[in-house]
């Protein structure tokens, strides 16, 4: 009888052991995490479009908010974002600069529209055709790369300083966007324009 009774008892132990780890490897499993599915994306601008319909206003946006300007009389006037609303546009701003850099680095997505390919923005310019440029990214996609991330990592950190109310500080990064934007257009735009001695 007592034979019996640690036999019953081995018996419940080593099915529930069984059980317990049953459930602890289903529940591993489905911790585990999965990958997200593949997204096709499908760019519709082109990067002359995103630079002049989303970069180019929202990084002036950005310039624009701080700063001073002379008044009619001659006093200077400091200019900055007074209200919370006013600070929440410059956020904005910000973060929609820092996700068009994303939208630059998107593959696939060409310069300009096939009638523009061979154009400059003014006849006789010392500046490179979309072609060009284009033939420029796809000899080196990792400098492309690394120049949008700067000026994403700067659009950034307007967007800090603008949820901080941080005049000083967005005036600060102000700078740092246009040297991003400069470095890249002296890579890809204009490298041959002559520098003032």
């Amino acid at each position: 009888m007592r034979t019996a009774y640690w036999l019953l008892v081995l018996v419940v132990a080593i099915s529930g052991t069984a059980l317990v780890t049953q459930r602890a490897g289903a529940a591993a499993a489905s911790a585990t995490p999965v990958a997200p599915p593949t997204v096709e994306v499908s760019p519709i601008g082109t990067v002359k479009d995103v630079m002049k319909g989303i970069v180019d206003p929202n990084a002036m946006a950005i310039w624009d908010s701080v700063g001073a300007e002379s008044a009619a009389n001659g006093d200077v006037v400091e200019k900055a974002p007074k209200t919370d609303a006013e600070w929440a546009v410059i956020e904005h701003n910000a973060l929609t600069l820092a996700e068009a850099a994303n939208l630059l680095m998107t593959p696939g997505r060409p310069m300009s529209r096939p009638d523009e390919a061979n154009s400059t923005s003014q006849p006789g310019a010392p500046e490179l055709t979309p072609a060009q440029i284009e033939k420029k990214i796809s000899d080196n996609r990792a400098e492309w790369v690394k120049h949008a991330k700067e000026l994403q990592a700067t659009a950034v950190k307007a967007m800090a300083a603008a949820k901080a109310h941080d005049k000083d500080g967005l005036l600060e990064v102000g700078e740092a966007i246009d040297s991003a934007c400069e470095s890249c257009h002296v890579v890809y735009w204009y490298p041959d324009e002559k520098k003032p001695k």
